[in-house]
């Protein structure tokens, strides 16, 4: 003889969700995942695997025996401003892949370590991806009207409360298209902080007839960057010693997880407070030095070391410098003189 057990009067007991509260807690909970949760595990995972360390390394001048570092300062920068003039009026694919290319063979005459190019290559490819993630829901052009392929339609409240209504196969697309101008300029500007001594990058703007202020600020900002992130290396490290813990406790708990994440993040900007200060403290020591060096004291500025323009210096510099006059202007005389020229 079987026992039946009625628990049906349960159900009475449970609290009735209107389906208006349903989808407010799911479009949360959306939000939450795919547009703060996804970057930010994105960005863990790149400090995990690179660190300040590899930051600073990243964006530190390496003195290697190559061709690129031996050029002069000037071919050098003329070269990154036609890469990124080029890259932002570029229009079709393949003056995009033709910039990066270029990037490419600079880079292959620098003779990078190993580390340098692992750091590059995530770096990059991270950045790449994250611009093509963010174009695939955020651009209006290809997440709203018909004829696009939806991977995912987002809940009412956020459609309503900010204008998101797909995250689409086309604008992923587009965002990999658009994310290749990052990737030729980043790549760029980073092959000359590397290649070029900061000193010798002031030496190369004074052609350029700009303010020894505004020479030096640039200067100051190359430089500032590997030694903000030794700062911070710094700073983590001694918090770490004294039991702050920067990495999540593993858990099976979906909301324990998310706590942890959002605990790390918290920890991570309180951390950055004492390097905040630790800039500010260095950049008045740096005036300090340079008030008391006569700095601005005259007119011209002197320096100890001159760097002669060789033959091959020189062809450079006109290559480039055509190449530049040549990607900023076609596009305006094409457009005035009504000719099919596309860049």
């Amino acid at each position: 003889m079987s026992v039946e057990i009625d628990l049906s009067f349960l159900a009475s007991l449970a609290p009735v969700i209107p389906s208006a509260i349903k989808e407010l807690i799911s479009a949360i909970l959306v939000f939450f995942i795919l547009l703060t949760f996804i970057p930010a595990f994105i960005a863990y995972m790149i400090f995990k695997i690179v660190g300040l360390s590899g930051f600073r390394r990243l964006f530190s001048y390496e003195r290697r025996k190559s061709i690129m570092h031996q050029m002069h300062p000037l071919p050098k920068i003329v070269f990154v401003l036609f890469i990124s003039i080029g890259a932002a009026m570029a229009e079709e694919l393949y003056t995009l892949l033709l910039l990066i290319f270029l990037t490419i063979i600079m880079w292959v005459y620098s003779n990078p370590s190993e580390d340098k190019t692992r750091l590059l290559l995530i770096v990059i490819l991270t950045q790449w991806l994250l611009v093509a993630w963010g174009q695939s829901f955020l651009n209006p052009g290809f997440t709203r009207g018909a004829g696009l392929t939806a991977i995912y339609v987002f809940p009412a409240p956020l459609r309503y409360a900010f204008n998101l209504n797909f995250i689409t196969l086309e604008g992923f697309y587009y965002g990999l298209r658009q994310g290749l101008r990052l990737v030729a300029t980043l790549s760029a500007a980073i092959w000359l902080i590397t290649t070029t001594h900061p000193s010798e990058i002031i030496y190369g703007l004074r052609s350029f007839k700009f303010p020894m202020e505004i020479n030096f600020m640039i200067a100051v900002t190359f430089r500032s960057i590997p030694t903000i992130l030794e700062k911070s290396t710094l700073v983590l490290a001694a918090e770490r010693a004294r039991g702050l813990r920067l990495t999540p406790e593993p858990t099976k708990n979906v909301l324990r997880m998310l706590w942890e994440a959002l605990r790390v993040v918290w920890v991570v900007m309180l951390a950055f407070i004492p390097v905040i200060i630790e800039s500010v403290r260095s950049g008045r020591q740096l005036a300090l030095a340079a008030t008391t060096k006569a700095f601005r004291a005259y007119r011209d500025r002197t320096y100890y070391r001159k760097i002669p323009f060789k033959k091959l210096d020189v062809i450079y510099l006109i290559v480039f410098g055509l190449a530049l006059i040549l990607i900023s202007t076609l596009p305006f005389i094409a457009y005035y003189l009504s000719l099919p020229i596309r860049i």
